[in-house]
């Protein structure tokens, strides 16, 4: 899933290609194309601070590009559209949903 939804947040960020959005990553250009072609195919994995990076370049919570499906990928996005008062109402809501 992680390789699917960066993917899919690179192209809706509208950063063409690999090597554009490894350059913003702050990655050496001669990698830069490779490492994120080695994320985008799972041949390679990232480490916790690449991640940040990776979600900050995008745009995106951490949580949404590790989802662990598209459902809550969605919800991830949705929550960080609200504000903070938002997001603590919608928590409580789900959380007396799940009767806790």
């Amino acid at each position: 899933m992680f390789a699917a939804r960066l993917k899919q947040a690179r192209e809706l960020r509208g950063i063409a290609s690999q090597r554009a959005l490894g350059v913003l990553m702050g990655l050496d250009k001669k990698l830069a194309s490779s490492r994120v072609n080695r994320y985008e195919t799972e041949v390679s994995g990232i480490d916790l601070d690449g991640l940040g990076r990776l979600a900050d370049v995008l745009g995106v919570p951490m949580a949404y590009l590790v989802a662990r499906d598209d459902h809550m990928a969605d919800v991830i996005l949705a929550l960080e559209e609200l504000s903070p008062e938002e997001r603590a109402d919608a928590a409580l809501w789900l959380l007396k949903k799940l009767n806790r």
